[in-house]
């Protein structure tokens, strides 16, 4: 039967051996695997987000130099004397026409974007206009009067900032077949009023941004976009199309820390595919370049990433199999012999089997079954003088009871003498003080009413009272009869009047007061509050009062200082309950006791 019972531990040993191997193998194969492929599948993705925000930031830092170059003409146009002097003419003056036109044309020249200048025209309100245009691109088209007539006219014109939102549109103004072009419109103002004289109109060639996307190293991985305004146009081939379907730039994402002005945003398709989208945002108003990553090209360059893990579980799994029977040989004989030596401490037999004491964990098992079995008979020896002890134990703590008990009786003897030989002082004494015995020998109740507890102050008062000759007084204020059912912790008053008589009313040297007044302060809570004209305290005092873990000074109560009293509170009833103290050097000090209402003890 022993055999058995030996052979299915074996088994169940071994057998569970193997499972607990292969499936912390496995487990923490699967752990590593997720975690590297987190760790993989995200470095890509920031590797990937990181290149490609960092292409996207040089082509909009091109982009941007060159249309700071532009707003430089326009503002170069905006502040020129010559230019001024031919808008305000308001008129044909073939002088001052010359001269703006002079000034025009050399900035033109010398300015760093001129190449993508198709069209630079100054019109003033008499519609008599000036123009700087390659030769390839002249027309003979009235611009002055044909300009007011084109749709973006009033939008352009009223902004208060260089717009690109109108797009690409071919160059209408071209007697042939015009160019693509983003024509630009801003006002040109009286040099001594704000009023409009005419304006400035360009017309940039869309080379300008198709010769800085030609620039991006990563044209190959994903489409790049280009957003003017509400127009979004694909990259392809050197020339923009219209991005169909519709493209939209201003997604909601992540912002990368490198690249402030840069959002990452994933979008899907109506088939399902899915993409992630980096947007650079220019220094010009609502202008963005963008591109369009396929999430397939991440995922395919963790293809070699699964040949790693499919290695590193073909290891885990010939580890595991190591691991099983090393495990097998250090644990599962030890534990045999464990097991048959257990079976013969329950026969019986206590004898030290060295054996089993091997020099490692298990050994250490067994030195402690052969202190088990040298203990058993020593235990069972010393239970039965453990059971007198505790007889003796128990008969002492009687002993202990007797004495509050037999001093109430003697107490009780010497106030009825008193009485007989009309000692009333003596007889009041006695009675107060054997009451007070009375209610520390009877009963174990944390919580008593609060008119047993003004009971008890009472008792305690008039001993003090007798102390001092009458010249210490206390009167009891309750503004509501019904806080009297309230339950307190018990001889939580006495330590705070005692305090008041010893450390406040005393060392005055004159007659005092004290005043107990029980309050409301809210439908959940109450206040009481201890009032003695005494000496006060300093605020440091105060602070130290209600954290000094000195016992009190009173031979009777010596166990229940105010920090006593103070933590007793704030265990039962919370932190936000307790003690406070408000005291005026020489005048007054008064300490406020503030508890929940409970009309029934909990304990």
């Amino acid at each position: 039967m022993k055999f058995l019972e030996q052979k299915t531990f074996t088994y169940s040993i071994r057998y569970r051996l193997l499972f607990l191997t292969f499936a912390f193998s496995l487990t923490i194969g699967i752990i590593i695997s997720a975690v590297s492929y987190y760790a993989y599948s995200s470095y890509l993705k920031e590797n990937l987000i990181r290149s490609t925000d960092t292409n996207l930031l040089f082509l909009a830092d091109f982009i941007d130099s060159e249309l700071d170059n532009i707003d430089q003409l326009i503002t170069y146009c905006q502040q020129n004397a010559d230019i001024g002097t031919f808008v305000e003419s308001n008129s044909s003056d073939t002088r001052k026409k010359m001269n703006a036109y002079e000034a025009l044309s050399d900035y033109c020249m010398n300015n760093a974007s001129s190449d993508y200048l198709d069209r630079v025209v100054i019109s003033n309100l008499a519609e008599s206009y000036i123009q700087v245009v390659p030769a390839s691109n002249s027309s003979a088209i009235n611009i002055a009067k044909e300009l007011p007539k084109q749709t973006f006219y009033e939008t352009l014109l009223d902004n208060n900032y260089t717009d690109y939102s109108v797009g690409f549109m071919v160059d209408i103004f071209h007697s042939g077949r015009g160019g693509t072009v983003v024509p630009l419109l801003r006002p040109i103002t009286y040099k001594f009023n704000s009023n409009l004289g005419g304006y400035i109109f360009i017309e940039v060639s869309a080379r300008l941004f198709s010769d800085a996307m030609s620039n991006n190293h990563q044209q190959d991985i994903g489409n790049l976009y280009l957003t003017l305004g509400g127009n979004s146009y694909l990259y392809e081939n050197g020339s923009f199309t219209i991005a169909t379907p519709a493209f939209s730039s201003t997604s909601d994402g992540t912002t990368i820390k490198e690249s402030p002005n840069a959002r990452v945003s994933v979008i899907e398709r109506k088939d399902g595919s899915e993409y992630y989208v980096i947007t650079e945002e220019l220094n010009h108003g609502k202008c963005y370049v963008s591109q369009m990553i396929p999430m397939d090209y991440v995922y395919s360059g963790l293809s070699l990433f699964y040949l790693l893990i499919a290695f590193l579980f073909v290891i885990l799994f010939f580890i595991g199999i190591l691991l099983y029977h090393f495990l097998g040989k250090i644990i599962n004989t030890p534990v045999q012999q464990i097991q048959s030596r257990l079976i013969q401490i329950a026969d019986g037999d206590f004898s030290r089997d060295t054996s089993i004491e091997w020099d490692h964990e298990l050994g250490d098992i067994g030195k402690g079954v052969n202190e088990l079995a040298a203990n058993i008979e020593e235990l069972l020896k010393t239970s039965l003088e453990d059971e007198k002890q505790k007889r003796d134990l128990e008969y002492k703590v009687l002993q202990s009871q007797i004495n509050p008990h037999f001093l109430y009786n003697t107490l009780n003897s010497i106030k009825w003498m008193a009485s007989i030989q009309g000692a009333t002082g003596i007889t009041d004494m006695t009675t107060a003080l054997s009451r007070l015995l009375k209610s520390i020998s009877k009963g174990t109740k944390l919580l008593i009413p609060l008119s047993e507890e003004l009971s008890l102050l009472q008792d305690y008062f008039t001993i003090q009272q007798y102390r001092y000759g009458g010249t210490v007084t206390m009167q009891t204020i309750v503004d509501d009869e019904a806080l009297k059912d309230c339950h307190i912790i018990k001889f939580t008053l006495q330590p705070l009047v005692e305090n008041a008589i010893f450390h406040g009313i005393e060392p005055k040297g004159l007659p005092g007061n004290i005043t107990v007044h029980l309050f409301s302060i809210s439908e959940e809570d109450m206040q009481i509050d201890i009032t003695d004209n005494g000496v006060g305290m300093t605020e440091d005092v105060m602070n130290r009062i209600l954290s000094d873990n000195t016992v009190n000074t009173s031979d009777f109560f010596k166990e229940l200082g105010v920090s006593n009293v103070h933590q007793r509170l704030q265990y039962e009833y919370g932190t936000e309950y307790g003690i406070t103290i408000d005291s005026k050097l020489g005048e007054y000090t008064k300490m406020s006791i503030r508890i929940p209402k409970q009309f029934h003890a909990t304990k």
